[in-house]
C-alpha cells in the first residue's frame, strides 16, 4: 500500500513538472515580444517628438555682431570704421522676417592743420528680410534686406581757441543682401548693406548747428541664436 501511494505521488509530481516545462516556453516569448513591441513604439514616439521639435520654427532670435562702415563722402570722413552691434529677429514666416540692429562705432581722431577732430557713430536699423535661397531654419539661406536706418555722428573738434561739439544725423534707406549658415546651436550670418541718406547734406556756417551724415555702406557678421520657449 505504501508503495502504491509513493508511486502515485511521484507520478503527480512528474506531471506537474512536465506541465511547467510546457507552459513556460509558451508564455515567455509572448511576454518578451510584447515588451519589445512596447519599447519599439516608445522609441518611435520619441523620435517623432524630436523631429517635430526640430521642425518647429522659433519665432524670435537674438544675436551680436561686429561691423565695419565707410561713408561715401570722403571729404566728410574718410576713415574706415569698426563697431559692434546687438541684433534681433522676428520671423513672420518660414521665408521672411523683421530684423533690427543697434550698432556703435568706436571713436576715431583725425588731425587737420591746427585742429583735431574726434567722432563716433551710432546706428539703428529696422529691415525686412526675404529669403531667396533656403529659409529661416535650413542649413544655408541667402536673403535680401531692405528698410530704414537712423545714423548719429557725435563730433568733437578741438582748435587752439575753442572746442566745438556737434551731432550730425540722417535718415537712410537700407538695401542689401545677406547669408546665414547653420552652426547647430545657432546661425552665423553675414550682411552687406548700402544706406542712402534721405536728407540733403549741407555744412552750415556754424558747425555746431550740425549737418546731415551722408550715405554709407557697411558689412557685418555675427551669431544669430533662435530662442525656444
Amino acid at each position: 500500500m505504501k508503495k502504491i501511494i509513493f508511486i502515485t505521488i511521484m507520478l503527480i509530481f512528474t506531471d506537474m513538472l512536465s506541465a511547467q516545462k510546457l507552459f513556460i516556453p509558451k508564455e515567455l516569448p509572448l511576454k518578451i515580444s510584447i515588451d519589445i513591441d512596447e519599447s519599439g513604439n516608445m522609441d518611435d514616439l520619441q523620435r517623432r517628438r524630436r523631429r517635430s521639435k526640430r521642425g518647429k520654427q522659433a519665432p524670435i532670435a537674438v544675436g551680436g555682431s561686429i561691423t565695419t562702415m565707410k561713408l561715401f563722402d570722403a571729404d566728410f570722413d574718410d576713415k574706415f570704421r569698426i563697431g559692434m552691434g546687438a541684433n534681433a529677429w522676428l520671423n513672420l514666416s518660414q521665408s521672411n522676417a523683421l530684423s533690427g540692429g543697434i550698432y556703435y562705432f568706436l571713436p576715431v581722431s583725425q588731425d587737420f592743420l591746427d585742429a583735431k577732430n574726434t567722432n563716433s557713430y551710432f546706428i539703428i536699423n529696422i529691415n525686412f528680410q526675404q529669403f531667396i535661397v533656403g529659409d529661416n531654419k535650413e542649413d544655408f539661406g541667402f536673403y535680401a534686406i531692405g528698410g530704414l536706418g537712423y545714423i548719429i555722428n557725435f563730433n568733437n573738434t578741438e582748435t587752439p581757441t575753442m572746442d566745438i561739439n556737434a551731432r550730425y544725423t540722417n535718415i537712410n534707406i537700407n538695401l542689401g543682401v545677406g547669408a546665414q549658415f547653420n552652426l547647430n546651436f545657432g546661425y552665423l550670418f553675414t550682411e552687406l548693406q548700402g544706406s542712402l541718406g534721405l536728407m540733403k547734406f549741407e555744412i552750415p556756417a556754424d558747425p555746431a548747428d550740425g549737418v546731415n551724415v551722408p550715405s554709407y555702406f557697411n558689412f557685418r557678421a555675427g551669431i544669430k541664436i533662435p530662442l525656444k520657449f
